[in-house]
């Protein structure tokens, strides 16, 4: 297994958790002891200020995509908007 292999295979590991960690808050909101990313991000719709004009391309595992968008589904975002305000809060912190 190749650096960059590597590399991606720790990122999905990370998102995966994240959007994990996002999903248990939302169905056990009685799990207060826990530290999620969920209590330290909100994501909302929002309008958007900025042109969005820079591409990325995210290799996720189809289980973690269909968690996501059902979760952006239920907050009535796409699953673009969630990425954006996720990396601007997460870059914040």
């Amino acid at each position: 297994m190749g650096l960059s292999e590597r590399e991606n295979k720790r990122k999905q590991s990370i998102v995966g958790t994240m959007i994990s960690d996002i999903s248990d808050a939302s169905e056990n909101p009685d799990n207060k002891d826990k530290d999620t990313v969920e209590n330290s991000i909100n994501i909302v719709p929002k309008l958007k200020t900025e042109t969005r004009s820079k591409r990325i391309n995210l290799l996720i595992t189809p289980s973690i995509y269909d968690e996501a968008q059902k979760k952006c589904g239920k907050l009535g975002i796409s699953l673009n908007e969630c990425v954006n305000q996720f990396l601007k809060n997460w870059t914040q912190i």
